[in-house]
């Protein structure tokens, strides 16, 4: 699985500045391509490089500034959530930076596909953005036929977050370690609670299965908040679930977190190990968020807003709500960075779901 770099605490101005990375765009399964023009009018971001006339620009056109009207993000979920506060946070900072507004704009349903698929027939202007998450990944495995192919019909911009998962147990439960808990799962059938079918919870756990021969048993629910419901009550021993919801259970010691599955310790709950330091590599897992357009977006485009929604992960009330509030580490980079973690979660979680039989509910 590919590993992610950038740390909430390495995240700086020089790691994330679109100017240093002057390639700026690649559609997921294409690598960019073009001479020193492009890479000098990327690295220079659309205004600069169309007042210097790059590309034999007129004077009319070096006048003209992207983005010079709203841009609208369309967010495949619900207001409110999670995805939802991403969005608007982000789109505020960045609109704030470019002197327009960006629109939220709701879209949800069919497990994102209706937004996913609104984004992916607009018009390729560079003034609609899809706020991506996980099922961008598991969707191609989880759906027989998609309206639209995820590796050639989108071009990512940047990651935004990564939210490890918490593997916890009531605390009446014997298993006082992950070690005894994969023990145990190995000789006896092991209930566990996720909020949902197809979700990346309720896949740690069939990774786990079989990876390391365990027999965790999926029971799943319609959100986090029932199946916390059941596993701070005792109803059901185990619960794979994000941190940002576990966290108020585990505070009140009605759950014992046994592991997390990111790449590096959360920092809300610093003693609690991974599993790769625990010797489960395979079982590494989490959430993740980006921002998309569609294929065809001019790269100087990309570029700009690239290096925005970069400087906006760095603003003190935007992280003060996604990394503290909702516990979920921002990430940034480049949009080639973006597009290789992308292709590395299709080809891990899709033969993963057929393998396995995984259908959507």
């Amino acid at each position: 699985m590919h590993r992610l770099k950038n740390r909430p605490d390495t995240l700086n101005a020089d790691a994330c500045d679109a100017e240093r990375h002057p390639h700026g765009h690649a559609a997921l399964g294409r690598l960019p391509n073009g001479g020193r023009r492009r890479a000098a009018t990327m690295a220079l971001g659309l205004p600069i490089a169309l007042a210097l006339g790059f590309g034999g620009a007129s004077t009319a056109q070096a006048q003209e500034r992207y983005p010079n009207r709203p841009v609208r993000i369309v967010v495949p979920f619900a207001a409110g959530g999670i995805a939802d506060i991403y969005a608007r946070v982000l789109g505020k900072s960045m609109g704030e930076q470019l002197g327009t507004t960006f629109v939220i704009e709701n879209k949800p349903g069919a497990g994102t596909v209706i937004g996913t698929e609104a984004v992916v027939r607009s018009k390729p202007d560079g003034y609609t953005m899809l706020l991506a998450t996980a099922p961008l990944a598991t969707n191609p495995g989880l759906m027989a036929k998609l309206p639209y192919d995820t590796l050639k019909d989108l071009t990512p911009v940047v990651q935004l977050s990564s939210q490890g998962f918490v593997i916890s147990v009531h605390e009446k439960t014997p298993y006082k370690t992950f070690a005894d808990l994969v023990s145990a799962a190995r000789q006896i059938d092991i209930p566990y609670a996720s909020p949902g079918n197809g979700t990346l919870m309720h896949l740690v756990g069939q990774l786990l299965n079989l990876e390391y021969g365990t027999r965790f048993v999926h029971v799943p629910y319609r959100g986090s908040a029932p199946a916390l419901q059941d596993a701070t009550s005792g109803q059901i021993g185990m619960i794979i679930d994000p941190l940002s919801t576990s966290l108020p259970g585990i505070q009140q010691g009605k759950l014992r977190p046994l592991a997390v599955t990111h790449p590096d310790r959360l920092p809300a709950l610093q003693a609690v190990p991974t599993v790769r330091e625990l010797g489960y590599p395979k079982g590494e897992a989490q959430a993740f968020s980006g921002f998309l357009v569609p294929a065809g977006v001019p790269p100087e485009m990309v570029a700009v807003l690239n290096k925005a929604a970069n400087q906006a992960m760095l603003q003190p009330d935007v992280r003060e709500t996604i990394v503290v509030k909702l516990q979920s580490p921002l990430i940034g980079g480049t949009p080639e960075a973006y597009a290789q973690f992308l292709r590395a979660e299709l080809a891990r979680w899709v033969p993963l779901i057929k393998s396995v039989g995984i259908k959507p509910d």
